[in-house]
């Protein structure tokens, strides 16, 4: 494949979600508002934000004040909503907006007022964001369907018990073809989370691997993001697997359905240990432990 085929490839897979986004956002009735997220450059920008964020579900609300606060260095605006006020906050540094702060307000406010329905974030392939507001079991229905969106059962978990710098180094036959190796990463992901697994309950949809930049390179991308969840270098039949969760997936199943040798690669100590398929295997799933609803 080469490299206008590779960029085609994921140019497709973009317009898929797109595509997911607009079809099966309709089907379950998700409302969408899409926003630039550089778009912050002073207090009135934030109030005008967020005003239309409040006006997406059809919120009662009425506007109080706004202002920037010099000692933390944030903007701030006020709003009640069915009777309580709530403030937002981001940061006055940048014309960025710091949706860490202003999510978990709207949160609040959908758990106190609108029981059963959420306030989530779809995922993008830029500097764009796309605040979504829907029923949740809906929105659950959605993301089984391919809806780009993540709830805390279908991402990847950001700590697990593995050590910070230790690649799997799988030797293969041969290296895999994508869309084969595509195929059996989800079937590790749906095998592992039926039997209990902490590993995300991902549609087959919403994932991409491929070599997009490095031709020598599994890049694992979910729903389209810019940014791969992980880069896992290979070099003849070699697959070194970033230590993360999609990392350790990939070497899972590159052991399991493809027959791999592997080895563990200590990258501070550059120590590169062999070791037995099923003991690394079991280490896989002690990594990512049962659920807690198990």
């Amino acid at each position: 494949m080469n490299c206008n085929d590779k960029h085609s490839a994921y140019y497709d897979y973009g317009i898929r979600h797109q595509s997911l986004m607009d079809a099966v956002g309709k089907k379950y009735k998700i409302k969408q508002f899409m926003f630039d997220t550089e778009c912050i450059y002073g207090k009135e920008d934030l109030t005008k934000l967020v005003s239309k964020m409040l006006e997406l579900p059809n919120f009662n609300y009425q506007f109080v004040q706004d202002g920037h606060d010099t000692l933390s260095n944030q903007y701030f605006t006020k709003f009640i909503v069915f009777d309580q006020e709530y403030e937002f906050r981001t940061s006055s540094l940048g014309d960025w907006v710091n949706l860490e702060t202003i999510i978990p307000s709207l949160e609040n406010i959908a758990n106190k007022e609108t029981p059963g329905y959420q306030f989530n974030l779809s995922n993008t392939t830029d500097q764009s964001a796309c605040l979504i507001y829907a029923r949740t079991d809906s929105l659950r229905l959605a993301i089984n369907e391919g809806y780009p969106c993540s709830l805390p059962d279908n991402s990847f978990k950001s700590e697990i018990n593995w050590e910070d710098g230790m690649y799997s180094i799988v030797t293969l036959a041969k290296i895999p073809k994508f869309k084969g190796l595509l195929k059996r990463y989800h079937k590790s992901l749906t095998e592992l989370h039926h039997l209990g697994y902490d590993v995300p309950n991902i549609a087959l949809k919403r994932i991409y691997i491929g070599s997009l930049f490095d031709e020598n390179s599994f890049d694992i991308y979910i729903d389209s993001s810019q940014v791969p969840r992980s880069s896992n270098e290979f070099t003849e039949n070699r697959v070194k697997c970033y230590w993360d969760g999609s990392g350790l997936i990939l070497g899972y199943t590159l052991v399991k359905y493809y027959e791999g040798q592997v080895a563990l690669f200590d990258k501070f100590n550059d120590v590169e240990t062999k070791i037995e398929t099923e003991k690394y295997l079991d280490l896989v799933l002690e990594a990512f432990g049962k659920s807690e609803e198990q």
